[in-house]
């Protein structure tokens, strides 16, 4: 389950049972059929006999947006004075079961409650579709002159805009080079971390807002596309900014303060 901490939301499943439907409900899916289907997504929990995590999330998040449907409600009140899913928490120690319990009795006469109004989510809004290919390599010029590289491995696309993925090259310098030598260079590896083995410094870049700067305007500069470039669009980053941070993270890399792919303040190694 992932769980940090004792509350509705703190844990991997249940936000991820609130923030699929929640998207739903901002792509305008009727509210059924977004139970519906959050319900398909996490039936697995049903099989595995951990109905409590699907129930508790669902009714919560519907709860939040006075949406609350009656059978969800029913299932949740249900496991909650079944006292069913403490078995994490029982083995954590009597300090942690209490604080789940008492969660789960504020969520029991939250559901029991009056509801909130019904509230209309809003999509977020979604970046532009990125020009940049598979191939392409990227160069960020520090104000000392010092250039490091960034080669795009491939593009997340998603609901909420595309994502280049960018492989931070172990290359420093004054001018590109060639053709030939920016197809061989391979990633800088992150600096480990307790837990988690040493991987290549590879960024998803996003913007999350209109005003959010792109590529160009935050210094980055265009330098070649490498011909035939296989597309990794799947890869798995390790880091993830926006493009004025990863700027910054250049900056503190090529003046020696940080190792790269660590931008202080702004951002952390993503885990798993």
């Amino acid at each position: 389950m992932g769980a940090w901490g004792s509350g509705i939301f703190a844990n991997d499943t249940a936000a991820d049972i609130r923030g699929e439907y929640r998207e739903h409900l901002e792509d305008q899916v009727p509210d059924e059929e977004a139970t519906r289907l959050v319900i398909e997504s996490f039936g697995y929990l049903l099989r595995q006999d951990n109905a409590a995590e699907l129930w508790v999330a669902l009714a919560a998040a519907q709860s939040q947006v006075g949406r609350l449907d009656d059978e969800v409600k029913a299932a949740a009140l249900d496991v909650i004075d079944q006292r069913s899913g403490l078995e994490e928490w029982e083995e954590a120690g009597p300090a942690d079961l209490a604080k789940r319990v008492a969660a789960l009795q504020k969520l029991r006469d939250q559901l029991t409650g009056p509801q909130p109004a019904r509230k209309k989510l809003r999509r977020r809004w979604r970046h532009e579709e990125t020009e940049l290919v598979a191939g392409d390599v990227l160069s960020y010029t520090d104000a000392e002159g010092r250039m490091a590289l960034f080669r795009v491995a491939g593009i997340h696309r998603s609901r909420v805009g595309d994502m280049p993925c960018l492989e931070w090259l172990d290359w420093t310098g004054r001018s590109a080079p060639g053709v030939w030598r920016l197809a061989r260079l391979k990633p800088i590896q992150a600096p480990a971390h307790p837990g988690m083995p040493q991987r290549p410094v590879i960024y998803h870049v996003f913007r999350f807002r209109k005003k959010d700067t792109d590529w160009r305007a935050c210094g980055f500069v265009h330098v070649t596309r490498l011909p035939n470039w296989p597309a990794n669009d799947g890869g798995e980053p390790n880091f993830s900014a926006g493009w004025r941070a990863l700027s910054l993270g250049a900056d503190h890399h090529l003046d020696g303060t940080e190792p790269a792919g660590i931008i202080p303040g702004v951002n952390a190694p993503l885990k798993g």
